[in-house]
């Protein structure tokens, strides 16, 4: 099975990099440096390549729609439900985290890499820039909302200031004017292909650094509800809009199946809040993947 296939992939990768941090070879430590690596070169670099390489008028909008619509339909009901107090504030937020910014950057980019020899890859990169910065917008808002310190001029200059959201609209602008300088584009290319397998590498000294029983109970709601509901608004948008028979149904309900980002315990981290129900989250959504996707490669075949 090609869904098996390449998350047994992605598994070696994972326990390589537990493996490394076990032997000591490498240190907690470690793991912030290659993560900074990824975060700020291979991934910019890859999002810039393949975006300014795009041909953004022939985007297929429904793909984009069925990617980004879900996560705004749970996001909208956890906020009526909020408004009914039929959740608390923590409950919205983490909930709402939980769905908001998945690792498509990272662990997506590296499953569909392998996924029927990587056919889907460069619609996968196109997808993760997007779902990115619809990530990063959504999860920064929360964060600042849970402790209402930030105000709307604050928050949009942390988002224009991220990395990513750089290469996005370098790589999007390039493309419109069509500016291409192939000695930069060869040499951020070269950079971009080492994205997917240090991130793996590096979730697996994660995983090894933070995962805990205590952080994983705190966190099992959350993971849980992600890997439900965002699958069933996914399959639920396909169905509002996309016709019958199109090809890409089963891409998207893969797409919905990727794990909570590493990133977002970065940013719990440095803003101080729920550090362990998001680790936690990060750790679960990661490993119960394996199991989700394989369920959903087989439910995408049966139903689409």
């Amino acid at each position: 099975m090609e869904a098996l296939k390449s998350l047994f992939t992605i598994g070696v990768m994972v326990l390589l990099g537990i493996t490394s941090r076990r032997t000591g070879i490498f240190d907690k430590t470690h793991v912030k440096t290659i993560s900074s690596f990824v975060y700020y070169f291979a991934l910019p670099s890859l999002f810039f390549v393949q975006l300014s390489k795009t041909d953004l008028f022939g985007l297929d909008l429904k793909i984009l729609i069925g990617s980004i619509l879900p996560i705004l339909l749970v996001l909208l009901l956890l906020y009526v439900l909020k408004s009914l107090s039929l959740i608390t504030k923590d409950n919205f937020i983490l909930l709402g985290l939980s769905i908001a910014f998945g690792s498509n950057s990272f662990f997506g980019l590296a499953f569909f890499e392998t996924l029927y020899d990587g056919s889907w890859l460069a619609l996968a990169v196109i997808n993760a820039s997007f779902l990115g910065l619809t990530g990063i917008l959504i999860s920064l808002v929360l964060f600042e909302y849970a402790h209402q310190k930030g105000k709307g001029f604050e928050i949009f200059f942390k988002i224009i200031r991220n990395p990513l959201v750089i290469s996005i609209f370098s790589g999007l602008l390039c493309s419109m004017l069509g500016i291409r300088i192939e000695i930069i584009t060869n040499a951020l290319e070269l950079i971009g292909k080492t994205s997917s397998g240090l991130a793996i590498f590096a979730l697996g000294i994660f995983i090894y650094d933070n995962f805990s029983l205590q952080s994983a109970k705190k966190a099992f709601g959350y993971a849980l509800f992600r890997m439900l509901m965002l699958p069933l608004a996914t399959c639920l948008t396909i169905l509002l809009v996309t016709p019958s028979g199109y090809e890409m149904r089963p891409f998207l309900v893969l797409q919905s199946g990727i794990p909570s980002a590493i990133s977002l315990a970065v940013f719990a981290e440095r803003y101080a809040y729920r550090h362990a129900e998001i680790t936690g989250l990060v750790v679960l959504t990661s490993g119960l993947s394996f199991i989700s996707l394989t369920a959903l490669f087989l439910i995408s075949g049966l139903i689409f």
